[in-house]
C-alpha cells in the first residue's frame, strides 16, 4: 500500500476508536483583561470549546513589529497539579516558558485543558478530587461511545480556531510544544490537525504497548479503548510526517527508551518523504527533566523551522 493511502487509512481508523467529537459551537471570545508589562502583553481570554463549556488561556504577545506573529500553542504538564495549568507557562517570573518564547519573538498560547486550571471543578478541594474529577470526565465519555482524549484535542483544535481569528497572529506558522502530557498532546494534536506545522514533545513518551508491559499508570486522557487494535504511538506519530518534530528525553525519564523506540519506529515514514532530518531525537544527560538545556534546544528547533514557511 503507497504511504498515502496507509496514513488516511489509519487516520480513518484511529478517529473512529477515538469517538465522535463534542457539537460545534460558536466561540463567542472574550477578553476577560490585560496586562502589559515588561515588553509583552498578555491576554486573559475565554472562548467557547463546545455548548456551554469555555475554555481558558493565557496569550502572550511581544511588541508588534509589522508582520504578522509566528504562535505557539504551549499545552501544560500534568505533573499531578490541576491547580496550575496554563500558569506554567506564566507566573511572572524571569525564566517562565513563555517569557522565554514572547522574547524570541514568537506570540504564546497557553490554554488549560479540561479538568486543569480555571476548568477544574468548580466544587474542587484540593488535588485528591482533581483526580477522581478526570476520571469521571473519561467514564461519562466512555459510556456515551466517545473518549477524554478526543475531547482533548478537539478544544485544542478549537484553540487555533481561535487562534486565527487573531489579525496579529501568522496562520502559517503554528506550532505546538508540551512536556510530559503537553507533549503527548502534541503528538496527537498534530496527528489531526494539519495548521499545526511544527512540533516538540519533551518527556513522558512511549508506545502504548511498553507502557502496559511496564505496568506503569496511564493518565485518564489517554485511555482509548480498542486503540491498540489499529495503531500505537509510533504509528500515530506517521500521520504527522513530513512535518518537523522534535523528540526529546532525559536520562531521569523512566520513558526515555520508549521515546526512542517511537522515533525509531517513526523514522521510516519521514525517510519516505526524504524528511529523516525533520524528525530529530535527543537524550539529555540531566536529572532535571524542565532544566534549560532542554528548553534551549527546543526554542531552536522552533526558530529554525517556523522561519522557513
Amino acid at each position: 500500500m503507497h504511504l498515502s493511502n496507509y496514513t488516511e487509512t489509519l487516520r480513518q481508523a484511529v478517529t473512529q476508536v477515538l469517538g465522535a467529537p463534542p457539537d460545534e459551537a460558536p466561540l463567542e471570545a472574550e477578553i476577560l483583561g490585560v496586562v502589559e508589562q515588561d515588553g509583552y502583553r498578555r491576554e486573559h481570554v475565554r472562548y467557547q470549546v463546545s455548548l456551554d463549556d469555555w475554555a481558558y488561556a493565557y496569550l502572550l504577545l511581544p511588541p508588534p513589529n509589522g508582520k504578522p506573529l509566528p504562535l505557539v500553542y504551549a499545552h501544560h504538564r500534568h505533573n499531578n497539579n490541576h491547580q496550575s495549568g496554563k500558569s506554567e507557562f506564566w507566573k511572572g517570573l524571569s525564566d517562565d516558558p513563555g517569557l522565554e518564547l514572547v522574547q524570541r519573538g514568537y506570540a504564546v498560547f497557553a490554554p488549560d485543558a479540561i479538568g486543569f486550571g480555571e476548568r477544574r471543578a468548580p466544587e474542587s478541594n484540593g488535588e485528591e478530587y482533581d483526580r477522581e474529577y478526570n476520571f469521571h470526565l473519561l467514564a461519562q465519555r466512555l459510556l456515551r461511545g466517545e473518549t477524554l482524549l478526543r475531547k482533548v484535542i478537539w478544544d485544542v483544535s478549537r484553540g487555533i480556531d481561535y487562534a486565527l481569528t487573531r489579525p496579529e497572529l501568522d496562520p502559517n506558522r503554528i506550532a505546538f510544544m508540551g512536556h510530559g502530557y503537553g507533549g503527548r498532546m502534541a503528538i496527537w494534536a498534530m496527528a489531526l490537525d494539519p495548521r499545526i506545522r511544527v512540533g516538540v514533545a519533551h518527556c513522558g513518551i512511549a508506545n502504548y504497548r511498553d507502557t502496559l508491559r511496564r505496568g506503569a499508570w496511564f493518565q485518564p486522557e489517554f485511555v482509548v479503548p480498542r486503540l491498540l487494535q489499529v495503531a500505537d504511538m509510533h504509528h500515530i506519530m506517521t500521520l504527522i510526517a513530513p512535518r518537523p518534530f522534535l523528540l526529546s528525553t532525559t536520562t531521569a525519564d523512566m520513558n526515555q527508551y520508549g521515546t526512542n523506540e517511537v522515533y525509531r519506529r517513526a523514522l521510516p515514514a519521514y525517510e519516505h518523504f526524504g524528511a529523516a532530518h525533520r524528525l530529530s531525537f535527543y537524550v539529555f544527560e540531566e536529572d532535571d527533566p524542565t532544566g534549560r538545556e532542554p528548553r534551549a534546544k527546543a526554542l531552536d528547533w522552533l526558530s529554525s523551522w517556523l522561519k522557513t514557511y
